[in-house]
C-alpha cells in the first residue's frame, strides 16, 4: 500500500469535455482518486457534463462567453496559460507534485517549480512538429509554426524531473529529445463509461436502416486527417458515413458531396451517452491519422464497444481488433473496409478480439499503479530532497 500523496493534474484545456485529451486526462485523475491519493485538477474555467466527485477541479478563469473547445492556439490562451500559472504556483506548496499534460501546463507548472521546488511530471500527447503547423493555412504561418514546434518539442519535454510517454512510439521520441526518467504508460479506460451503449437505440435514432456503417467520434482537427475516411467510404455505395463530433463537421459534410444523403450522417453531440450509442450503432470505426507519436484514445473506445477499426499504420497501436493500411491513402483504407463489410465472420472475431483486450489489458485502475511507482520513484529520488527542503511525501512504499 503506498503513502498518499497529493497530485496536482495540470492541463491547458477546458474540462470536462468528451474529447480525447480530457478524458485521457480525467480517466487518470479518477483512477488516481480511487485509489485514495488527493487529486486536484487544474484546467481552463469552462466544460461541458459531470465532473468525478473524487477530483478537486480547480479551474482558472476565463473571459465572459469565451467557450473555445477546439484543440491549437487562439489569442486567449495565453492570458489563460498565466493564470494557470499563477494557480499552481498556489496549489504547489501543500502539494506533493505536478503531473502537467501537453505544452502549456508543463510550461506553467515550471514556474511554480521555480517558486516552490515542487517536481514536474510530464506528459506527452502528441509532438507540436507533427501538429501544430497544421492549424495554419496561410504557408508563411505554416513555415513559423513548423519552426515553433520544432523549437518547444526540444525545450519543453526535457526540463521536467520525470516524462510519461503515452505510447511505445513515443518513449524513443521523447529519448531522443534529452528527456530524463521516461516511463512509457499508455491510457486507460474506465470500463464503467462503455457499459450501457444501445446499438438498436442509436440505429433507429440516426434511421440507420441495414447498411454497413463506418463510424469516426472525435474532433475534426487537420491532423486527423479525415479527408481519408471520407473519400474512401465515398468509394463504395454499400457503406454508410457516421461522424460525430462535439464541433462542427461542416467541412467534411462539403467533402462528402459524391456521397449521397442516404449514406451519411454528420452528427453533433456534446453528450457521452449519445455518443456511446452512435458508435455502438455502427459497425466498423475509422481511424485515418497518418502521425501520431501519442495515442488515440478513440481506439480504446471503439474496441471496447465492439468495433473493429481500420487505422492507418500512423494510429496503431500494439491492440487486437484492428487491421492496419498505409497512410495517406483512401483505395487501401477502401479496401479494409470493403474486406470488413463483406465478411461478418472476420468483423464479429475481430469485434470480440478488440473487447476482451480493452477489458483485459486497458483499464484505468491497471495503469494508475504504474503511475504511483513513478510518483515513488521521483520524490524519494535524491535530486527531489536536495532540491525540495520539505517535502511531504515521506515514505516508501509499504507492503
Amino acid at each position: 500500500m503506498m503513502e498518499r500523496m497529493h497530485i496536482v493534474q495540470a492541463a491547458a484545456f477546458p474540462f470536462p469535455s468528451r474529447q480525447g485529451s480530457q478524458v485521457y486526462v480525467g480517466g487518470m485523475a479518477s483512477a488516481l482518486a480511487r485509489r485514495g491519493h488527493r487529486v486536484t485538477l487544474v484546467c481552463y474555467g469552462y466544460g461541458d457534463g459531470e465532473v468525478e466527485p473524487n477530483i478537486d477541479l480547480r479551474c482558472v478563469p476565463v473571459p465572459k462567453n469565451y467557450r473555445n473547445f477546439r484543440a491549437g492556439p487562439d489569442w486567449v490562451k495565453p492570458l489563460l496559460d498565466v493564470r494557470l500559472a499563477s494557480m499552481l504556483c498556489r496549489l504547489a506548496p501543500e502539494a506533493d507534485l505536478i503531473h502537467a499534460h501537453n505544452y502549456e501546463a508543463p510550461i506553467a507548472a515550471y514556474v511554480a517549480r521555480r517558486m516552490t521546488g515542487i517536481p514536474v511530471v510530464y506528459n506527452n500527447h502528441n509532438t507540436l512538429s507533427e501538429e501544430l503547423h497544421r492549424y495554419f493555412e496561410n504557408p508563411a504561418l505554416r513555415g513559423a509554426a513548423k519552426v515553433a514546434g520544432w523549437a518547444l518539442d526540444h525545450t519543453v519535454p526535457r526540463r521536467a524531473d520525470a516524462c510519461v510517454a503515452i505510447s511505445q512510439r513515443a518513449k524513443p521520441i521523447l529519448d531522443g529529445l534529452g528527456c530524463q526518467n521516461v516511463r512509457t504508460i499508455p491510457p486507460g479506460v474506465d470500463w464503467s463509461d462503455l457499459v450501457g451503449a444501445n446499438r438498436a437505440r442509436g440505429r433507429a435514432s440516426l434511421e440507420l436502416g441495414e447498411r454497413v456503417w463506418v463510424v469516426y467520434a472525435g474532433n475534426p482537427d487537420a491532423y486527423q486527417d479525415l479527408d481519408v475516411l471520407v473519400d474512401a467510404v465515398a468509394m463504395d455505395e454499400r457503406l454508410g458515413l457516421l461522424m460525430v463530433s462535439a464541433a462542427s463537421l461542416k467541412e467534411f459534410e462539403e467533402r462528402a458531396h459524391r456521397i449521397p444523403p442516404s449514406r451519411k450522417r454528420f452528427v453533433r453531440s456534446n453528450s457521452w451517452i449519445e455518443t456511446r450509442d452512435y458508435l455502438a450503432a455502427g459497425d466498423i470505426a475509422g481511424l485515418p491519422r497518418a502521425v501520431c507519436s501519442g495515442f488515440p484514445i478513440k481506439l480504446l473506445n471503439n474496441l471496447g464497444l465492439g468495433l473493429p477499426t481500420v487505422c492507418a499504420e500512423g494510429s496503431a497501436q500494439p491492440v487486437e481488433g484492428t487491421l492496419i493500411v498505409p497512410n495517406h491513402d483512401p483505395q487501401a483504407f477502401h479496401a479494409a473496409l470493403r474486406r470488413l463489410a463483406d465478411d461478418v465472420e472476420l468483423r464479429t472475431h475481430l469485434a470480440k478480439k478488440g473487447q476482451d483486450f480493452v477489458r483485459s489489458h486497458c483499464t484505468w485502475d491497471a495503469r494508475a499503479g504504474e503511475l504511483e511507482r513513478l510518483y515513488a520513484d521521483l520524490l524519494c529520488s535524491p535530486s527531489h530532497r536536495s532540491r525540495r527542503s520539505l517535502p511531504r511525501f515521506r515514505s516508501q512504499l509499504r507492503a
